[in-house]
């Protein structure tokens, strides 16, 4: 009779298998050869439950930071990038040339117009502020964003509103703007009604007197709706 009081490890699940030395395929019978490689030697190994357990573990993030140094380290920059520009995006802050590049991101706040001999983009959002009702000016990469309501009833109207705004814009432009091209977006409504694009080349063109005032309004006309 088996003494009650002793205790027995409980059996643990365990067979064999033959194994490649070559690739380490493994086969349920010794016939060679290896179905993957073609070696003609197969080794008996045994397999047992410690094999599974060991195979099942997860590895831990420090162990996958260790063994991929590089693809974790770019992940991480990456989301810290799209971070902050979702950030400087929605207006938290100005994210200025990140990257070296001339991209800026962020809402530009409203200042008072001085004499200073230079005309920035916060100047450039207070003008167009006296005569119309801005909703917002932001960097976008090169660019800037103007979004305002229009007031317009008419083509007419509207192309007073945006001659308004390209002459404020070829100023910025002239003093040294860093931005590559104005994109104006007018809204009526909470609706967005119209779209145009200025290039600030334009703008250094006109304020120089190079091109006319027609010839000006004209190149802006053409951008409706890009």
């Amino acid at each position: 009779m088996a003494d009650s009081g002793g205790s027995s490890e409980p059996s643990r699940m365990r067979y064999d298998v033959w194994r490649c030395p070559e690739c380490g395929h493994e086969h349920p019978k010794n016939n060679p050869p290896c179905d993957r490689c073609g070696a003609m030697r197969l080794e008996r190994v045994e397999v047992t439950e410690d094999d599974f357990e060991s195979e099942l573990e997860t590895p831990s993030f420090l162990d996958l930071v260790a063994e991929n140094p590089l693809p974790v380290v770019a992940a991480a920059l990456v989301l810290s990038v799209a971070a902050v520009a979702v950030l400087a995006g929605s207006g938290v802050f100005v994210l200025s040339d990140p990257f070296g590049l001339g991209y800026r991101y962020g809402a530009v706040d409203a200042i008072e117009p001085n004499d200073d001999g230079t005309f920035t983009a916060g100047e450039f959002r207070a003008a167009v502020a006296e005569d119309y009702r801005v909703e917002t000016v932001r960097y976008s990469g090169r660019q800037l964003e103007l979004v305002y309501e229009t007031d317009a009833t008419s083509n007419e109207a509207f192309t007073g509103e945006v001659a308004t705004v390209a002459e404020l814009y070829a100023r910025y432009a002239a003093s040294g703007g860093e931005a590559e091209r104005l994109r104006i977006v007018a809204t009526s409504d909470g609706n967005r009604v119209g779209r145009l694009t200025v290039e600030s080349s334009w703008g250094r063109e006109f304020a120089s007197g190079d091109i006319s005032r027609e010839a000006y309004l004209s190149r802006i006309a053409e951008t409706a709706g890009r």
